[in-house]
């Protein structure tokens, strides 16, 4: 069935449709009027930004020996490896034509080979083998004088009170292992927060993992019990994730095993680490790309209540949308005293950065490299692309809004962030932004946000010859308005770079200029049949051609999981999640303070079917478990009004690139996604390193096994899945799972 839609008609059949449900009219037909525009910022005045002394810094553990890897500083309790990394407010040069830029985000009190780096914009990265129990303690020290009695620091980005748990300290920071399996005390979910003076949410018990910290500091436990991956951690604070976040509240955790460093024989390039160490050529990258707003020279008369809130002023300082504008999301009624500082659908920046710096450029050789690549915007969805560059000064000419470019080398897939994926998959360079026949978007390497790819890409035979990083991907995702799309020629938004090779942009993320090579890359063996499976986790469910599948192991439940969105208490649009909600005109959802509905016992195995019926696509993002992607189909989405849906054609089966396991998954419009999951809880039991008797915290509420006691909030393990929209998550599509 053809549903080729535009936003706009598929909102229109949804409203006559539904008599009061919720799917999203979420853009209006006022005159556009944009968010606060970037100044004009030049491409390619900065150099893409590596890692370790220097660049991005890199953590090291307490008591490291660069001549003694095996020499470490014991953790309290645990006895592990140990360390500490600070969240503080720190500026950080992201373009040469702005000033250097207030930021928060992490600092590690150890970086790696450079004791006395300053913090930089995504540092605190940590490199962790399989297998070995880590445990970290996070010192927030959001003061004016980063001590636990110091002044508390306003945050930099605006907060709406007015919205669920947004209404306590701004200082306030929890931190999630995206990604991570770990005991529910380390998750790091919305009611773990801590401030630095002490204070703490409903379901802090971090520190009896650390009985002597200080006020100002939450204790983390990871067992790191999964194979190589890509994960990375960020806030999760009630209320003002998405802005903590934005702030620059993030880095990336990356862990090693046997299996991936045995495909160094098979070509896989050497890991980044060793090049920090070792001084040998960098051929494996990391790939974070951020979209902001940033301050310009006029924003006392562009934007007059942005300073009157004590916000930063000083040009090169990030801005945030924090006006809700009638004509570019829907609002119920004439809406009830909108707040400025309010809540907004979606945050779509109009600058790219790219390793914390802005519209970067770096040389490779004409050779093999392998990026690992996470999209970290609010929500902004990527359409990830490599086209030859022309000659025009930012390297893309673009006509009837498609790249004209010749494509460069292709993507070769080995596995997204929950590992590898059950066989390479080439993917082409080129393929720009639509819809297929049964209305699933389609593109190059399609990207969610927080979703990670791992991929090689062979630069040979392009020495002398750019390669541009592009993006043609619609926002809101898939349907799109021209006004949150930037690119110079663009017509449909006049806010666009009026100067060719210059800001505002969001389709040129970043130029490889391609030198000739120094050395011959080994033979590219790795895509071989049959290498790929001992390097994942056994499924759940054989996936058969016809898009059906078979499950491997009984199941314990089914569950419907709807996708609404509504209207809160202002007329703002909200977006929610549901389990079998009973239909009502305008509530068909639970907010994430209503009762847990998720609540498996451990060791349960779950199929979930995700039913969108709104007009984005959602990457849902689950907490402590990975999920096999089953299929999607279509559904009636415009008559739907509870229970089963009315399924429209045959299954589809998952994307090649969805093959294996996955933590964030795309959840299309009008479509629905099943996946299947174990409830396994992280283990907790591990015999400390002399080897001699396991952790025991009988005497801190938990057991002898070293499993914690249960959250005094919800009274079991508790985690919680959410949309990574983070506008989406905050304003309320997040639900708690408590694991029994």
């Amino acid at each position: 069935m053809n549903i080729k839609l535009t936003r706009r008609q598929f909102l229109k059949g949804a409203a006559i449709a539904g008599v009061g449900m919720t799917l999203p009219l979420k853009f209006g037909v006022g005159s556009a009027h944009a968010f606060y525009q970037s100044p004009g910022l030049p491409m390619w005045m900065t150099t893409l930004r590596g890692v370790g002394p220097g660049q991005i810094p890199v953590a090291a553990w307490d008591g490291f020996n660069i001549n003694n890897l095996a020499q470490f500083t014991p953790a309290p309790v645990t006895g592990v490896k140990h360390y500490k990394i600070n969240i503080q407010q720190f500026q950080d040069q992201l373009h040469p034509n702005l000033n250097p830029t207030t930021l928060w985000g992490f600092h590690p009190a150890n970086p790696l080979a450079a004791p006395g780096q300053a913090p930089a914009h995504l540092g605190g990265i940590v490199v962790v083998n399989r297998n070995e129990p880590l445990q970290f303690t996070f010192r927030n020290k959001l003061t004016s004088n980063g001590l636990p009695g110091g002044t508390p620091l306003k945050n930099i980005i605006p907060v709406d009170t007015t919205i669920p748990g947004a209404n306590a300290a701004q200082n306030r920071i929890a931190i999630h292992l995206h990604g991570g399996l770990v005991p529910w005390i380390s998750d790091g979910g919305p009611f773990d927060w801590f401030a630095p003076n002490g204070t703490h949410g409903l379901s802090f018990l971090n520190n009896i993992l650390n009985p002597g910290a200080a006020l100002n500091e939450a204790e983390y436990y990871y067992p790191n019990k999964q194979s190589a991956r890509l994960v990375w951690y960020h806030d999760h604070a009630f209320g003002i994730t998405r802005i903590n976040a934005y702030a620059g509240v993030a880095s990336a955790y990356v862990i090693r095993d046997d299996f991936e460093r045995a495909m160094k024989l098979l070509g896989l390039p050497e890991f980044i680490e060793n090049s920090v160490l070792g001084g040998t050529l960098v051929q494996e990258l990391p790939i974070v790309v951020q979209d902001k707003i940033f301050v310009g020279t006029n924003i006392n008369t562009a934007d007059p209540t942005w300073g009157l809130k004590g916000l930063p002023t000083a040009q090169g300082s990030l801005w945030y949308p924090h006006v809700y504008e009638k004509n570019r999301w829907r609002l119920l009624g004439a809406g009830r005293n909108l707040p400025n500082p309010s809540v907004i659908a979606e945050m779509f920046g109009d600058t790219i950065l790219v390793n914390g710096t802005v519209y970067p450029q770096v040389n490779v050789e004409a050779r093999r490299y392998r990026f690992r690549i996470l999209n970290a915007c609010n929500a902004r969805f990527l359409n990830l692309q490599l086209l030859v560059a022309d000659p025009s000064a930012d390297g893309v000419t673009i006509a009837g809004g498609v790249a004209q470019n010749n494509p460069g080398p292709n993507w070769l897939v080995l596995g997204n962030e929950a590992g590898f994926l059950t066989q390479p998959v080439q993917v082409p360079s080129q393929v720009p932004f639509s819809l297929d026949a049964n209305g699933i978007p389609i593109g190059s390497l399609v990207t969610g946000n927080a979703e990670r790819w791992d991929v090689l890409v062979d630069f040979s035979g392009l020495a002398g010859q750019s390669v541009i990083l592009y993006s043609d991907s619609p926002a809101p995702f898939p349907f799109g308005d021209d006004r949150n799309d930037y690119y110079f020629g663009n017509t449909l938004n006049p806010f666009s770079s009026p100067t060719e090779g210059s800001g505002p942009d969001t389709r040129v993320l970043m130029k490889f200029n391609v030198v000739a090579p120094t050395g011959v890359d080994s033979p590219l063996t790795l895509t071989q049949p049959g290498n790929w499976v001992p390097g994942i986790d056994p499924p759940l469910a054989t996936l058969n051609l016809d898009g059906t599948f078979t499950p491997l192991v009984p199941v314990t439940t089914t569950r419907r999981i709807t996708l609404n969105e509504q209207f809160d208490a202002y007329g703002r649009l909200s977006q929610v999640l549901g389990t079998d909600v009973p239909f009502t005109p305008g509530k068909f959802g639970r907010p994430y303070l209503a009762t847990p509905t998720e609540t498996p016992a451990n060791g349960d195995v779950e199929v979930w079917e995700l039913i969108n019926l709104t007009g984005d696509t959602h990457p849902i993002h689950f907490h402590l478990v990975n999920v096999q992607v089953l299929n999607r189909q279509v559904f009636d989405a415009l008559n739907y009004t509870g229970g089963a849906p009315a399924l429209i054609g045959n299954p589809i089966p998952p994307d090649p690139t969805e093959l294996g396991w996955k933590e964030t998954v795309k959840m299309h419009p009008g479509t629905v996604t099943r996946v299947i999951m174990k409830f396994d809880l992280a283990p907790t039991r591990i015999t400390r390193p002399d080897g001699t008797t396991p952790i025991n915290l009988t005497s801190k509420g938990g057991d002898a096994q070293g499993n914690p006691p249960p959250s005094p909030r919800t009274g079991g393990n508790e985690y919680v899945f959410h949309c990574h929209i983070l506008e989406h998550e905050e304003h309320d599509m997040m639900r708690p799972v408590v694991v029994t």
